[in-house]
């Protein structure tokens, strides 16, 4: 049983929403790193002639995109109480990045295996049959071409998507889909709108100011489906 007085790391749940959406992983890190100081928290820092707070970020989140189910792993050099932690991060965050839950992990990042995505697409060719067209596209295979470090190469990357729905709402095709995120496949929402509008002819660049999307992350899980802890 880890004792109150040794070092650990404490997992934060927190939520990026709204104009925060734009902030960068790099200015989002930098904003943080003073939120956690200022908050008190008992922290180890890294060594060397500029320390800084040892905390890391699971599968970060491209400028644009808004999550409910953000973690960081902060280290401690002793234990505070879980919604201690909440409460002295929140006292300098705001409504659109906060904390959510803190607890005391067991899991490493790199056991993340899906995410969820509720995607909204505002298309002039938004129909009940384009939705079809969408889920369809989204089911069967889907090659794209991937950059790497050795070159290009084309995947299907329809192995990496589950649990696709798609409907019509409110004038808008929403898109709700389960992602792999595990370090091997990575899949982002993005290149996966990349490649219907490759594959369907949607957003097309005559109707970029009629025409766009936004992704919201909802839930994050281990391969096994089970809730990410």
């Amino acid at each position: 049983m880890v004792q109150i007085n040794e070092p650990c790391t404490v997992r934060v749940k927190f939520k990026k929403v709204g104009r925060l959406k734009f902030v960068s992983h790099l200015d989002l890190v930098r904003t943080v790193m003073k939120v956690i100081v200022r908050a008190g928290l008992p922290l180890r820092f890294s060594e060397g002639f500029n320390p800084k707070p040892k905390l890391s970020f699971a599968a970060p989140l491209s400028t644009g995109v808004e999550s409910v189910c953000e973690y960081m792993d902060i280290k401690l050099y002793k234990r505070v109480p879980e919604d201690e932690v909440v409460a002295m991060l929140n006292k300098n965050l705001t409504d659109e990045l906060c904390a959510l839950l803190a607890y005391y992990p067991e899991s490493k990042f790199t056991e993340l295996g899906f995410i969820d995505y509720r995607i909204e697409l505002d298309l002039l060719s938004a129909t009940e049959a384009l939705c079809l067209d969408i889920e369809k596209a989204l089911t069967s295979p889907l090659v794209i071409v991937k950059k790497g470090k050795g070159g290009e190469r084309e995947v299907d990357i329809s192995p990496m998507i589950r649990n696709v729905s798609c409907k019509l709402e409110g004038g808008k095709i929403l898109l709700e889909c389960c992602l792999s995120s595990s370090p091997a496949e990575f899949l982002s929402p993005e290149l996966m709108i990349k490649a219907l509008k490759d594959k369907l002819g949607i957003l097309k660049e005559e109707n970029l100011t009629e025409e766009g999307y936004t992704v919201m992350r909802t839930e994050a899980y281990f391969a096994d489906m089970r809730p990410f802890r």
